[in-house]
């Protein structure tokens, strides 16, 4: 009782630093009570020290996660649903980056749409407005669309694989990686291709398609390959075929609803 009474009489030291976010006192470098770190002026050193946290911070994480992707995408995802995250830039952050990246360096050296016009003059046919500017939105904004796609792609793999134990939000962070790696190789492989055939409307047209189709089938097999590593291959190709078969029909769906919505208000 006596402890208590003196614990309740004991009064902050005069050389504490008060919290300027919950008045408690700072015995070292943070708050006890709220952790907030002690503050200082800000000056030339405070932004200096700032800039060079968040440029080194990032830049470990961004590159890290990066080498991690490009050189196992799936065991990349498993380890940080599993908990091994504090190394990874964010995977949606890492999504939106990435996509951002690639639209811009895509609609500043290789101009699709200009391509895509001239490729329907090149055969006869005719450059529909409606199609251009759908081609247009889809291109320049490339990391909307793939920040929204990866919710319905996470809905396909979660009725494929709901049985072994990752939920629908732990599928969500997935195809997240999952489209990152895709974004990386369009970065690193169609990036390069697409500046080489520029002037070759017909091969621009036909080729790079395949090739990004061929890549996102075999990336599929590879990344639940190594996302499920104890569980049989054999199993892993039946739910991963069974994830194509739900993407296709989802895609119906929704396709059919987006033209529905057109053309009621056309």
């Amino acid at each position: 009782m006596e402890m208590l009474f003196l614990e309740k009489l004991k009064v902050k030291s005069p050389m504490a630093e008060i919290c300027k976010n919950c008045s408690g006192e700072i015995d070292l470098n943070f708050c006890s009570n709220c952790g907030q770190k002690k503050s200082k002026r800000i000056d030339a050193k405070y932004l200096k020290d700032e800039f060079q946290y968040v440029l080194v911070h990032t830049n470990k994480g961004f590159f890290h996660s990066i080498k991690k992707i490009i050189k196992a995408p799936g065991k990349t995802a498993l380890e940080f649903i599993d908990g091994n995250r504090v190394n990874h830039y964010k995977p949606i952050a890492l999504v939106f980056v990435l996509a951002g990246i690639s639209a811009f360096l895509v609609n500043t050296f290789v101009h699709p749409i200009e391509i895509y016009k001239e490729y329907n003059k090149l055969h006869n046919i005719e450059n529909k407005a409606a199609m251009i500017k759908m081609f247009e939105v889809m291109t320049k904004y490339k990391s909307l669309f793939m920040l929204l796609s990866i919710p319905l792609v996470a809905l396909t793999s979660w009725l494929a694989f709901k049985k072994w134990g990752f939920n629908y939000f732990e599928n969500i962070v997935a195809m997240a990686y999952f489209m990152c790696s895709i974004l990386i190789f369009d970065l690193l492989v169609i990036f390069p291709m697409q500046l080489l055939i520029t002037t070759n409307f017909d091969l621009f047209m036909s080729l790079i398609p395949i090739v990004q189709n061929l890549y996102m089938i075999v990336l599929c097999f590879w990344f639940f390959f190594q996302f499920y590593p104890k569980k049989d291959e054999g199993d892993v190709v039946l739910r991963v075929l069974r994830m194509f078969f739900y993407f296709i029909v989802l895609t119906i769906i929704l396709s059919v609803i987006a033209g529905l919505i057109y053309f009621s208000f056309k």
